[in-house]
């Protein structure tokens, strides 16, 4: 059974049990939602219990003596990364580490709007005397590595993005996804990948004795990079992913990383968290692929110097707010793009900033639960468009057939989040092809789940510790959505551009501190301002830290009736085991 609410969404109960919500027993609900077997041990996860033998991947082996043997050739190493989180990460660790040994290295990233995304000859032509490693990319730069191995240039490849062929133009190519690899790690992004292979190749100098009489690298202080590009490339927090950033968290905690700890500073009151890492550090790092030059992440992430790390810290803080502010005024030039009836969102303009239209993409599919496609058109007349789904439409699939139908020229991604390139001359095509391809696509109402139903009352400090026995959430490990009962709303007010503050009330006088984001002018955002009687509300809980004090805080995701029947209705929900 599920349940209607007052903004249209469907709510769904994960809990499949009638256990009481005590804080006693609520690790163990939520452990159970997740497939969760054994809490103890995922709860004391280590590095040393789930760090594999780097050597079982294919091709590790390969790319190690590769590197080696660059090092003790001392033949340049040239690191060629992406411009996101992920990205400049990967590019961080190898930096450090052969800064560390003294080899010789360069880096470089592409620019998102000059380059592209991935390998591209030029970059590989550069750089033609060196080992080229690609992180983050170069999987599937199919042509780029067959060029490579014509002019005699040497690549490995450290990457983790979804691939079908194997290049055997590569040097070496690490990578998870391989249709040939055993798919046990294909949860770990490009800079776990890189890490392994730091770690494998650190392990073989050692045994050749390249530390004689040196100082050896210390790769658990490069956790905290892992980390950091764990929760930003939203990748499954599981097994050696969530030892990486309970790992890497507790290092950052500890500010050793001069890069890190400036924009913690600049970001003001941002606890530790891996949620916290994701919504106020990585915004920051990956304004600078988007707005400027990704380098200005890698040398905030690599310098040993705390006033240049200050100085890139303050820089990338105010491009983050440059891209905030152009992120707004591009939403409002979108939304009059949306017609009424049409089951897609298609809004275009000459000369929207690359960097920001896939942001907007995904704006407006959360907004308006349609699949979104935004385009800006170059001054060459080709239309680059950022694409994001919703549930029933595989967006790279509908980009393969526009390409065999030739309204489109090339694209490519996941079945949520695509892009692609075209004639913009031929926008009227690209729309009709649009309303075809989707028109026996019928939106469904979105379905939220929550891990079970609990009472104003038990919204406690006390409680959310047990809850927090879980951390880190993130992607695989959701945090944790309860159904509040008959609450009522009080006090709502606007704060911010579109987020709505209120609080919840009960008949006992007890009180819930309440936000909703970017509800301000959505349906839930109607219903906040004009709902005056109990209600029951879904979201999350968590706990915040202000002077010193702690505080319950509940973020609103969604309003319903309260049930008739409450009890009856609770217990068909968890038996619907949604």
């Amino acid at each position: 059974m599920n349940i209607a609410s007052l903004t249209g969404k469907v709510w769904c109960l994960r809990c499949d049990d009638t256990v009481e919500t005590t804080t006693e027993n609520i690790a163990k609900i939520l452990a159970k939602n997740r497939g969760i077997n054994d809490l103890k041990a995922f709860t004391s996860v280590s590095i040393a219990a789930t760090m594999p033998d780097p050597m079982i991947f294919i091709d590790m082996e390969k790319a190690v003596c590769r590197i080696i043997k660059a090092i003790q050739d001392k033949q340049k190493i040239a690191i060629l990364g992406d411009y996101d989180v992920d990205g400049v990460a990967s590019v961080s660790i190898l930096v450090k580490f052969l800064k560390h040994i003294g080899a010789d290295y360069v880096y470089a990233i592409p620019n998102r709007v000059d380059d592209g995304y991935g390998l591209n000859k030029i970059n590989i032509e550069k750089h033609r005397e060196c080992l080229v490693i690609a992180v983050d990319c170069g999987s599937g730069s199919l042509e780029e590595l067959a060029y490579a191995k014509q002019n005699l240039i040497d690549v490995v490849i450290l990457d983790h993005h979804s691939m079908s062929v194997v290049s055997a133009d590569a040097i070496a190519l690490v990578n998870p996804h391989r249709p040939d690899e055993s798919g046990k790690y294909r949860y770990l992004c490009a800079a776990g990948v890189v890490f392994l292979c730091v770690w494998a190749t650190h392990q073989l100098l050692k045994e050749k004795g390249f530390y004689a009489g040196g100082k050896e690298p210390n790769l658990e202080d490069y956790m905290d990079l892992v980390a950091l590009a764990t929760v930003c490339d939203v990748v499954d927090l599981v097994e050696l992913n969530r030892a990486f950033v309970i790992a890497g968290t507790r290092i950052i905690r500890q500010r050793k990383n001069i890069g890190i700890d400036a924009l913690l500073s600049v970001s003001k009151n941002v606890a530790v968290t891996a949620e916290a890492i994701s919504f106020s550090l990585g915004p920051k790092l990956n304004s600078a692929g988007r707005m400027s030059s990704a380098d200005l992440s890698v040398q905030l992430l690599t310098t040993e110097n705390p006033l240049e790390a200050k100085k890139i810290a303050l820089h990338l803080d105010d491009l983050n707010k440059e891209r905030q502010m152009l992120e707004r005024m591009m939403m409002e030039e979108a939304v009059p793009f949306i017609k009424e009836g049409q089951n897609f969102i298609l809004a275009y303009k000459e000369n929207w900033h690359l960097g920001i239209i896939g942001i907007i993409a995904g704006r407006l599919r959360e907004k308006y639960n349609r699949p979104s496609i935004i385009v800006s058109r170059d001054p060459s007349g080709v239309g680059k468009a950022s694409c994001r789904s919703v549930d029933g439409v595989n967006i790279s699939e509908l980009i393969r057939k526009g390409m065999e139908c030739g309204v489109i020229i090339s694209g490519g991604g996941h079945a949520m989040a695509a892009g692609f390139s075209f004639d913009f001359d031929r926008i009227g095509e690209l729309e009709n092809f649009l309303f075809s391809a989707m028109q026996k696509y019928s939106p469904a109402p979105p379905t939220l789940y929550a891990d079970c139903v609990i009472s104003l009352n038990q919204a406690s400090i006390e409680f959310l510790k047990s809850v927090s026995t879980l951390e880190p959430f993130g992607m695989g490990n959701y945090r944790p959505k309860f159904v509040i009962q008959n609450v009522r709303i009080t006090g709502p007010r606007i704060v911010g551009e579109d987020h709505i503050s209120l609080a919840l009330t009960n008949n006992n006088s007890s009180s819930l501190r309440t936000i909703s984001f970017r509800s301000h002018g959505t349906p839930l955002g109607k219903v906040i301002f004009n709902e005056d009687s109990l209600v029951n509300v879904l979201g999350t809980l968590t706990i915040s830290l202000w002077n010193g004090r702690e505080s319950v805080n509940f973020q609103l995701e969604d309003i319903a009736h309260p049930w008739k029947n409450e009890d009856t209705v609770v217990s068909q929900l968890r038996s619907a085991a949604c």
